[in-house]
């Protein structure tokens, strides 16, 4: 009992106790920032998402213009030049597999030039333009001459090796690659989509698979994933890391290959591996899945014509969190479902199938299993982003296995050569709390003035403040973002924001607090635009009272960001391609004091300080404000 403990026995128990409380915090804070980070993910995508209606209706009306004057659109349409009447839409041309594959030669890529093209990625070297080019179109020609669905048997003594997301992150395909050796007759890889966004390397990725798979086309395969769709990864990344390395060519040329992807592989017979999951149309069986046509606009093919939610589903959708959850329900992530544990055993009884391999989820230990072992997720970007601490891990299966056989994982932080090294978890944990607050900004960003009004409403006494409670739950309302919020309070919430009590927080001050930061420096894109402003000014005399008051339309002695936007948008057609939230955040250099307008001083102090930095040496002088002698503003 304790009181029959000596004082250094007790001592040493207390601090044990204590020390494991800590543990056990620590553990479920990393796990709400986890869940936060994923949250916010399915949210961005969703996003993306419900833009691409949209964006395809927008896509289809300008084929459409194109076809009625006779031109071609990105290569893809042609329409018939010897039609009459009808004046249907172009409709989407798929060429000949046998007649491209004859007219291209597939490049010769023998065990050493693979070997100097993995030796060289490793040294940080780029694969040059013509290499690219010369991979891409032979891999589009590869795998338009494959199958929907690939069957894959083990041989004796062979592996099959299952990678995960890769994400661009090229540390992980080429240590998976050191552990299990290159692809070959008796060791087959098999990459389960989303190998591009997110990372820096997914343009060395992608050439690295597809000409490995050229290389040994037995041995390599490759599922489509949700970020090989153009709509996604023109958001996520992969476009701008394209066009940085090589051009926008070379980013079609990639597409023009992701669209021939295929979308599942059956190893053994007995295991479906695919990128997301199941469709929620329970009628739908492997038969089915290897009925669906490929190429480009997938979804809009005749052959896939009511077919289009099954693309998706196996794409986008994940199993349900709940192990008691039944059926199908949306995904947040704006396409897919989340089906339950019958919907998974249905599917497999159906078509004798074991198991369900999946990727498309990052976890913790870089694989799981649910679904009563039916279904496995496996995820290879270890520490993905650099913020998510996740072990990477790969699945293997062997001959005759009708499920994975064996589960390699890793952890960057114990390999020296790979350069996302966790030094610790508490910076892990700074550095993924850092990553929640930073997206959680760009939210915010994008809906202040839903959000001042949301506040506003609330706020019946007219204090300004809101409670923390309130604080958390307008943002989960008006950002429709289900997490933690209150978690969140102490990094993005400064206590100069918080009411003298420290119970709530000043919303217009915290709101005031958030704007567009730009690439490349705010500062040098504030000045190209605040030397438009100034040379209107000067052109028009340099009275800049006068140009002022022709801002400030309701003549209350300031500039609010609607006028602003208003004025640019009428006086200065070089200006109108930018965006409301980039006009904003001129505003925002403008108004120095934070009031949210700005006034006269501010204008004419910003405008003299541009003209006396940039043209002070040929000795050019300030405009004047054009006072009366009062220092009034004339009337």
């Amino acid at each position: 009992t304790p009181a029959s403990l000596d004082n250094g026995t007790a001592a040493a128990i207390c601090i044990q106790r204590a020390f494991r409380g800590m543990q056990q915090r620590i553990a479920v804070d990393e796990g709400d920032l986890a869940a936060a980070l994923n949250t916010l993910e399915e949210a961005d995508e969703a996003r993306i998402n419900a833009r691409h209606p949209f964006m395809a209706t927008v896509n289809k009306a300008i084929k459409r213009f194109m076809g009625n004057v006779g031109l071609s659109v990105r290569g893809g349409l042609s329409s018939s030049s010897g039609s009459s009447g009808g004046g249907g839409a172009p409709k989407a041309v798929r060429p000949d597999a046998t007649s491209v594959s004859q007219r291209v030669v597939l490049p010769s890529l023998s065990v050493g030039s693979i070997h100097n093209l993995v030796a060289g990625l490793g040294k940080n070297e780029r694969v040059s333009m013509l290499d690219t080019i010369a991979i891409l179109k032979a891999a589009a020609v590869m795998f338009m001459n494959g199958t929907s669905v690939c069957d894959i048997e083990v041989p004796e003594g062979g592996k099959c090796v299952v990678v995960g997301d890769l994400h661009g992150q090229l540390d992980d395909v080429l240590h998976i690659m050191s552990v299990h050796g290159l692809p070959s007759e008796k060791n087959i890889y098999i990459f389960n989509g989303d190998l591009v966004d997110r990372g820096d390397h997914a343009c060395e990725i992608v050439l690295l698979v597809f000409a490995l798979k050229l290389a040994d086309p037995r041995s390599v395969y490759v599922n489509r994933g949700n970020h090989e769709e153009p709509h996604i990864n023109i958001y996520s990344g992969f476009e701008e890391e394209c066009i940085g390395k090589y051009d926008h060519r070379v980013f079609q040329l990639f597409h023009a290959v992701f669209v021939w992807l295929p979308f599942a592989c059956v190893v053994n017979s007995k295991a479906l591996v695919l990128h997301g999951g199941l469709p929620s149309d329970r009628s739908v069986t492997l038969e089915d899945l290897r009925s669906l046509a490929r190429g480009p606009d997938v979804c809009s093919e005749e052959d896939n014509w009511g077919k289009e939610d099954w693309i998706k589903d196996i794409l986008w959708s994940d199993p349900h969190p709940d192990p008691n959850f039944r059926g199908t329900e949306p995904s947040n992530r704006g396409a897919g479902v989340l089906f339950g544990e019958n919907v998974t055993w249905a599917f497999l009884k159906r078509d004798s199938l074991s198991v369900l391999v999946r990727s498309h989820q990052c976890v913790p230990n870089g694989v799981s299993v649910v679904h009563g072992g039916a279904v496995y997720t496996v995820f290879s970007a270890s520490n993905y982003c650099g913020t998510s601490g996740n072990l990477g891990a790969v699945l293997i299966f062997l001959h005759g296995a009708d499920r994975p056989t064996d589960t390699y994982q890793w952890d960057p932080s114990a390999d020296a050569s790979m350069s996302r090294v966790v030094v610790s978890q508490r910076k892990g944990k700074d550095i993924r709390r850092q990553a929640v607050v930073r997206q959680a900004a760009e939210y915010i960003i994008e809906n202040k003035t839903a959000l001042l009004e949301y506040f506003k409403l609330g706020d019946k006494n007219h204090t300004g403040v809101v409670s923390f409670f309130g604080w958390a739950q307008g943002l989960a309302h008006v950002l429709q973002v289900r997490m933690a919020w209150n978690k969140l309070i102490s990094g993005l919430v400064m206590t100069e924001d918080m009411d003298t009590s420290c119970d709530g927080v000043r919303y217009q001050a915290w709101l005031g607090r958030f704007g567009v930061e730009l690439k490349g420096g705010c500062r040098e894109w504030q000045d190209e635009v605040v030397e438009k402003i100034t040379s209107a000014v000067l052109q028009n005399g340099g009275d800049l009272a006068k140009a002022f008051d022709s801002i400030d339309t309701d003549g209350s002695g300031g500039i609010s960001a609607e006028e602003f936007r208003v004025a640019v948008r009428k006086q200065l057609p070089s200006l109108t391609v930018l965006s409301d939230a980039q006009l904003e955040a001129v505003v925002h250099s403008f108004d120095v004091d934070g009031s949210g307008q700005v006034d006269t001083q501010e204008f004419s102090t910003l405008i003299n300080h541009h003209i006396a930095t940039s043209q002070g040496q040929h000795g050019a002088a300030g405009v004047g404000a054009a006072r009366d002698s009062k220092g009034e503003r004339g009337e």
